[in-house]
């Protein structure tokens, strides 16, 4: 099986070793759909660069889960020989992300990793919380990579923008207010597009802050333009229920404009978020700009409404 950028990442229901549990894990990478996943391989257990990789991912793993990653580790090695070395090793005490224990060989091969010997190269992948596959490095064995580089280019994915070389986190962009409205309005002409960046506020909120309420009166419209944001509902027991994730270059706030509802849903900062908040006659003349624009969204306002109903 060959895999390709920008296509649903393999995946396979698969045994793992996780420090404190009492026999191996079972789970499927997709069982972490709605976060981000980084997943990588090394050759084998008891070896002398696969310790250092390890517990540099350790060392970095709240930096990792701060950016709504998960960590997994994978070799060919059983669950068994994982346990053994994983509760020997000292390096490996602060290991605590799961470690696939391929023995079928059935990953590892499915992600083009797998080596003649039965050991794995060096691969690292990032997949987004939609399973798509965005990055994937390869190396042969005797060079560790750079965990330090993984982390900065998840948070360059996770911007949603155009970085260019070098990028670090906390540095410019290169998408313009004009770049994430287009994203939203691909049918508007430029100069409509131009007036609606300058018709949009920028507003920002910090992590936990409600956006809008559940109930509240449906006056603006928001694009992301950096962070995430959870969308939840209330039951009629009142249990709050996450409906989804968003990040840049989506939206939200159109369901209540459309509709002529009030808020169906509490949509709040997951962490330093970043908006561009159109009013409802800017919204509104942007869709009268694009027959196909408002078409778009009358089945994305369908889509949404079944969700919450």
């Amino acid at each position: 099986m060959t895999i390709h950028i920008g296509q649903p990442a393999p995946d396979h229901r698969v045994e793992a070793y996780e420090r404190g549990q009492r026999s191996p894990t079972d789970f499927s990478l997709s069982d972490h759909r709605g976060r981000w996943l980084v997943l990588f391989f090394y050759p084998r257990d008891f070896t002398f660069i696969c310790p250092t990789e390890l517990a540099a991912f350790a060392e970095r793993h709240e930096d990792f889960l701060h950016d709504r990653a998960v960590v997994v580790a994978a070799s060919t090695d059983s669950y068994f020989t994982h346990k053994a070395w994983f509760e020997s090793d000292p390096r490996l005490a602060d290991v605590r992300y799961p470690i696939i224990a391929d023995t079928s060989h059935e990953l590892s091969r499915s992600y083009g990793v797998l080596t003649d010997n039965g050991a794995t190269h060096r691969a690292t992948f990032i997949i987004d919380p939609t399973g798509l596959l965005l990055h994937m490095s390869v190396n042969e064995h005797d060079v560790g990579r750079s965990v330090d580089e993984v982390l900065r280019i998840l948070k360059a994915f996770r911007t949603g923008a155009l970085c260019p070389a070098d990028w670090s986190p906390g540095e410019a962009t290169l998408t313009s207010d004009d770049d994430w409205l287009e994203m939203v309005f691909p049918q508007v002409t430029d100069p409509a597009l131009d007036a609606l960046a300058d018709a949009a506020e920028n507003v920002s909120f910090a992590p936990g802050e409600a956006i809008v309420e559940e109930g509240d009166v449906a006056d603006r419209f928001y694009v992301i333009a950096a962070g995430e944001v959870v969308v939840t509902r209330r039951t009629p027991e009142g249990e709050e229920v996450q409906l989804s994730t968003l990040g840049p270059g989506q939206f939200f706030g159109e369901v209540g404009l459309l509709a002529e509802t009030r808020r169906t849903a509490t949509v709040r900062a997951v962490d330093d978020v970043e908006l561009l908040s159109l009013d409802w006659s800017t919204f509104q003349s942007a869709l009268e700009e694009s027959d196909p624009t408002r078409r778009d969204f009358a089945e994305i306002v369908k889509e949404r409404t079944a969700r919450v109903s």
